[in-house]
Protein backbone atom coordinates (compact mmCIF):
# COMPACT_ATOMS: atom_id res chain seq x y z
CA UNK A 1 0.00 0.00 0.00
CA UNK A 2 1.55 3.54 -0.94
CA UNK A 3 0.93 6.76 0.64
CA UNK A 4 -1.66 7.47 -2.17
CA UNK A 5 -3.81 4.40 -1.23
CA UNK A 6 -3.85 5.74 2.92
CA UNK A 7 -4.65 9.04 1.52
CA UNK A 8 -7.83 7.91 -0.51
CA UNK A 9 -8.27 5.27 2.45
CA UNK A 10 -8.86 8.39 4.98
CA UNK A 11 -10.71 10.86 2.98
CA UNK A 12 -13.94 10.03 4.09
CA UNK A 13 -12.61 10.41 7.04
CA UNK A 14 -11.11 13.90 6.42
CA UNK A 15 -14.34 15.13 4.78
CA UNK A 16 -16.02 14.40 8.11
CA UNK A 17 -13.54 16.41 10.06
CA UNK A 18 -13.94 19.09 7.67
CA UNK A 19 -17.35 19.47 8.18
CA UNK A 20 -16.65 19.31 11.80
CA UNK A 21 -14.54 22.05 11.48
CA UNK A 22 -16.54 24.27 9.29
CA UNK A 23 -19.66 23.65 10.90
CA UNK A 24 -21.72 26.92 12.68
CA UNK A 25 -21.15 25.94 16.21
CA UNK A 26 -19.41 27.70 18.47
CA UNK A 27 -15.45 27.43 18.91
CA UNK A 28 -15.63 25.32 21.96
CA UNK A 29 -18.19 22.91 20.37
CA UNK A 30 -16.34 22.59 16.85
CA UNK A 31 -13.24 21.97 18.91
CA UNK A 32 -14.36 19.63 21.46
CA UNK A 33 -16.31 17.71 18.40
CA UNK A 34 -12.57 17.55 16.87
CA UNK A 35 -11.32 16.14 19.96
CA UNK A 36 -13.54 13.62 20.06
CA UNK A 37 -12.94 12.45 15.80
CA UNK A 38 -9.35 12.61 17.17
CA UNK A 39 -9.40 10.48 20.52
CA UNK A 40 -12.10 7.76 18.75
CA UNK A 41 -9.43 7.51 15.26
CA UNK A 42 -6.36 7.05 17.89
CA UNK A 43 -7.66 4.69 20.32
CA UNK A 44 -8.88 2.59 16.95
CA UNK A 45 -5.23 3.00 15.21
CA UNK A 46 -3.93 2.01 18.67
CA UNK A 47 -5.76 -0.86 18.69
CA UNK A 48 -5.13 -2.43 15.39
CA UNK A 49 -1.51 -1.53 16.03
CA UNK A 50 -1.05 -3.32 19.45
CA UNK A 51 -3.34 -6.36 17.94
CA UNK A 52 -1.26 -6.76 14.43
CA UNK A 53 1.99 -6.06 16.30
CA UNK A 54 2.71 -3.17 13.30
CA UNK A 55 6.24 -1.70 12.91
CA UNK A 56 6.54 2.08 13.50
CA UNK A 57 9.13 2.43 10.73
CA UNK A 58 6.70 0.72 7.71
CA UNK A 59 3.97 2.99 9.37
CA UNK A 60 5.96 5.99 9.05
CA UNK A 61 6.26 5.69 5.69
CA UNK A 62 2.99 5.59 4.96
CA UNK A 63 1.98 8.91 6.68
CA UNK A 64 2.42 12.37 5.37
CA UNK A 65 3.54 13.57 9.04
CA UNK A 66 6.19 11.12 10.14
CA UNK A 67 6.14 12.48 13.88
CA UNK A 68 2.16 12.18 13.97
CA UNK A 69 2.78 8.33 14.39
CA UNK A 70 4.49 8.88 17.59
CA UNK A 71 2.03 11.25 18.58
CA UNK A 72 -0.93 8.95 18.23
CA UNK A 73 0.46 4.94 19.54
CA UNK A 74 2.29 6.82 22.36
CA UNK A 75 5.83 6.27 23.15
CA UNK A 76 5.46 2.34 24.00
CA UNK A 77 5.25 3.41 27.94
CA UNK A 78 2.32 4.60 30.38
CA UNK A 79 2.88 8.47 31.20
CA UNK A 80 2.42 9.31 34.71
CA UNK A 81 -1.47 10.58 34.25
CA UNK A 82 -2.28 7.18 32.34
CA UNK A 83 -1.76 4.84 35.61
CA UNK A 84 -4.61 3.93 38.21
CA UNK A 85 -2.95 3.39 41.76
CA UNK A 86 -5.22 1.96 43.37
CA UNK A 87 -5.46 3.01 47.36
CA UNK A 88 -3.18 0.74 49.67
CA UNK A 89 -4.94 -1.56 51.50
CA UNK A 90 -6.29 -1.42 54.72
CA UNK A 91 -3.57 -2.10 57.66
CA UNK A 92 -5.16 -4.89 60.06
CA UNK A 93 -3.77 -5.21 63.52
CA UNK A 94 -1.95 -9.14 63.99
CA UNK A 95 -4.32 -10.87 66.60
CA UNK A 96 -3.01 -10.47 70.19
CA UNK A 97 -2.39 -13.96 71.88
CA UNK A 98 -1.50 -15.50 75.03
CA UNK A 99 1.13 -17.66 74.24
CA UNK A 100 0.19 -20.24 77.31
CA UNK A 101 -3.52 -19.94 76.42
CA UNK A 102 -3.30 -22.17 72.60
CA UNK A 103 -0.94 -24.55 73.80
CA UNK A 104 -2.39 -25.76 77.06
CA UNK A 105 -5.96 -25.84 75.07
CA UNK A 106 -4.10 -27.47 72.28
CA UNK A 107 -2.69 -30.35 74.68
CA UNK A 108 -5.94 -30.61 76.52
CA UNK A 109 -7.76 -31.83 73.34
CA UNK A 110 -5.07 -34.07 71.96
CA UNK A 111 -4.49 -35.47 75.36
CA UNK A 112 -8.62 -36.54 75.28
CA UNK A 113 -8.14 -37.39 71.81
CA UNK A 114 -5.62 -39.70 71.87
CA UNK A 115 -4.50 -42.26 74.85
CA UNK A 116 -1.49 -42.21 76.50
CA UNK A 117 1.23 -44.93 75.96
CA UNK A 118 3.14 -45.41 79.34
CA UNK A 119 6.16 -46.47 77.30
CA UNK A 120 6.19 -43.42 74.28
CA UNK A 121 5.98 -41.21 77.73
CA UNK A 122 9.23 -42.97 79.70
CA UNK A 123 10.98 -42.43 76.01
CA UNK A 124 10.62 -39.08 76.74
CA UNK A 125 8.14 -38.24 73.74
CA UNK A 126 5.17 -36.75 76.19
CA UNK A 127 5.39 -32.97 77.12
Amino acid sequence: MSRHDVASLACPALAGVRAAYCSTGTDADRVAALVEIAGAAAAAARTIYRYRHLDRTTLAELVSRPIDVAAVLGRGQWLPTMTFVPAPPKQRKPARRNAGTDRDSARAVQSSLFPVVPAFVNAGGGR
